[in-house]
């Protein structure tokens, strides 16, 4: 009987250390994604990151999580001996959380992909018929010759070029248009670049940051080492980022 009272309880033990590991890890996510703040209480950094869609998925275990680790911690009878121990079940699935963490999704996981991009002397009309084909709403643009980033060209940009621009009968011609013609009438949109070893969070952190300091980020561009002159990959707006979160709960309710 002794025997089996010891394999007890060194597996209920080994179930607290494996439950300490991931809590603590999870813990020191929290404190990366806040930039250390001086408040590095694990519930109160919860509650600054939940905007943050792999912790609002996960918060409300997290918190109870962290009610369970204080009872272990904080109420421990003696050594090796503690008041309360997490079940199998809380044990994996906060391993479960902590590999999240971990291994966040990448940014060109809700990125659209692939980019059509154009140049700054491309005709207008060939890029007309793309926005017709594909049903986007905006194209990158580029320098042919050194491939710098130059600006974003919208539907809303072409709408306005071509309305300014109607004679008496209505009409307009736009033949021999460039998209630099465009361009230069367009509204100047803030534009980000990431790696593309980015990860959804660091997308979240900029659509946040840019909320917070009273600006619209209007697209994440994503490629090879996030340099504004390099080809694009993906391409992440707001809405991309809305659509990737409810479709990573639909896939857990599931």
């Amino acid at each position: 009987m002794k025997y089996i009272v010891k394999a007890v309880n060194g597996k209920m033990n080994e179930l607290v250390e494996r439950f300490e590991l991931a809590f603590n890890q999870i813990h020191q996510h929290l404190k990366e994604l806040n930039n250390y703040p001086k408040n590095d209480n694990f519930v109160e950094l919860l509650n600054r990151s939940q905007d943050h869609s792999v912790i609002k998925e996960h918060i409300d275990r997290l918190k109870q999580y962290a009610k369970l680790r204080n009872a272990i911690i904080h109420e421990k009878v003696r050594e090796d001996f503690y008041i309360a121990y997490p079940h199998e079940e809380v044990v994996e699935e906060i391993e479960r959380i902590k590999q999240t963490f971990d291994q966040p999704p990448l940014a060109l996981d809700i990125a659209t992909t692939p980019v059509m991009f154009f140049y700054y002397d491309s005709g207008l009309l060939e890029v007309m018929a793309e926005f017709r084909e594909r049903g986007v709403s905006q194209f990158p643009i580029y320098d042919r010759t050194n491939g710098k980033f130059l600006g974003l060209l919208t539907d809303t940009g072409i709408v306005r070029y071509i309305s300014c621009r109607l004679d008496n009968a209505g009409q307009v011609s736009v033949e021999g248009v460039t998209v630099g013609d465009v361009l230069e009438g367009e509204d100047v949109y803030e534009i980000k670049f990431l790696p593309e070893t980015a990860t959804v969070f660091d997308v979240e952190n900029l659509f946040e940051r840019s909320h917070q300091e009273g600006r619209k980020l209007k697209s994440i561009v994503v490629n090879e080492d996030g340099r504004p002159q390099s080809p694009p990959i993906g391409i992440v707006t707001a809405w991309d980022l809305i659509k990737g979160n409810e479709q990573a709960a639909l896939g857990n309710e599931g």
